[in-house]
């Protein structure tokens, strides 16, 4: 062996163990990259909410004076105001029953033609959910003039069923296309037993395929719950009686009566808004993100 190769084996060793930490370093650095990008993004998305609750416990000088300030007194005028000036209560009661009756047939629709899509074959099935798909692309405001005439047709204008009928028709493409995709997931072989048991096939379906697709059914009601909850541009056109107001037609009079009762009720309405569609996401939270991650159902 010569004298530079002895020499120079001690100092590749040396090279080799500088290297390795700085490796790690390089590798910990990419990996928090990712989380660091996240927290960033979250700050970002929970500040204007942030900002929403505070300003609801300011008062209207102190918005106007430092409207990027701190709440000081932590007042509850703008709440107290907010439902002294307008009937939130029955805003708040208008929207439960709409929304909740929105999220029953969105969820019992989407769930039954996603079934019946999957694992029912009839004719002209692929051509129909060709449609269904197809609406996905289209605008919501391109269909807000026909679903307003086929309403007044009806006679449902200014009713509870003339926001329920089109907020849930507007759930089901998305909503079977999801439905579609999980119950398609599911082995065959589970349908195939249950008609060994001598199952009916309502009992296949209600015992054996509901249990398999809950995430998605969940998916489903949390995005019928917060389209319903937030609509506010087809109850626009399609309620005229004040008492059939849901929140987002009450906020949006109030908001144009800011200059008579404050910019501190009408953030203090929002607030109560916002709070049932976070606590419907909070419930639904762990079946919602199973649903995206996994693709629901039970793969076989």
């Amino acid at each position: 062996m010569s004298v530079e190769s002895s020499l120079s084996a001690p100092v590749r060793r040396r090279e080799a163990a500088g290297a390795q930490p700085r490796n790690r370093a390089g590798t910990r650095a990419r990996r928090a990259l990712p989380s660091l990008l996240a927290w960033a993004w979250a700050l970002l998305s929970l500040y204007p909410l942030a900002w929403l609750v505070m300003q609801s416990f300011r008062s209207d000088a102190d918005i106007l004076s430092r409207p990027w300030g701190l709440p000081v007194d932590g007042r509850l005028d703008g709440y107290a105001k907010a439902f002294e000036s307008t009937p939130l209560v029955q805003y708040f009661l208008n929207s439960l029953v709409v929304t909740v009756c929105v999220v029953l047939v969105s969820v019992a629709c989407c769930t039954g033609a996603g079934y019946a899509f999957s694992k029912l074959r009839f004719p002209g099935s692929n051509t129909v959910f060709a449609v269904f798909i197809g609406v996905l692309v289209v605008p919501a405001p391109v269909l807000l003039l026909p679903v307003f005439l086929i309403s007044r047709d009806l006679g449902i204008l200014d009713s509870y069923i003339g926001l329920i009928g089109p907020y849930a028709a507007g759930v089901l493409p998305l909503g079977v296309f999801l439905m579609k995709t999980h119950f398609d997931s599911i082995p065959a072989s589970f349908a195939e037993a249950a008609e060994i048991d001598r199952a009916t096939p309502w009992q296949t379906f209600v015992m054996v395929m509901l249990p398999q697709v809950r995430p998605a059914a969940a998916t489903v009601a949390v995005l019928a719950f917060m389209s319903a909850w937030n609509e506010y541009i087809y109850a626009l056109v399609a309620i005229r009686s004040r008492e059939l107001f849901t929140l987002p037609i009450g906020i949006a009079d109030l908001s144009a009566k800011k200059f008579v009762y404050g910019y501190a009720p009408v953030f203090a309405a929002m607030v109560v808004t916002i709070i049932p569609v976070y606590l419907a996401f909070l419930l639904a939270q762990r079946s919602f993100l199973n649903s995206l991650a996994l693709g629901g159902g039970v793969k076989g």
